[in-house]
């Protein structure tokens, strides 16, 4: 565990705490570890779902002007 680590408490359904004990148990590991990796990775996804939404509003380029374009420029399609 890091030394920046922090000590809390969460109050799991009791099969979700066995699924975790017995998974911490089969990968040498902690459940704290897979309990930090799992949220990193929820993190991580939830950042990229707040920049996608914020891409929503930009303006999409139909496919047929790009293809348009291409064919004129360079006669690629």
């Amino acid at each position: 565990m890091s030394n920046l680590s922090a000590r809390t408490t969460i109050y799991l359904n009791p099969y979700v705490k066995k699924f975790l004990q017995l998974k911490a148990v089969q990968e040498s590991r902690s459940v704290s570890q897979l309990v930090n990796e799992r949220f990193t990775v929820v993190m991580k996804e939830f950042e990229e779902l707040k920049t996608l939404e914020a891409k929503r509003g930009e303006q999409l380029i139909e496919w047929e002007s790009i293809k348009t374009e291409l064919d004129k420029k360079h006669g690629l399609l």
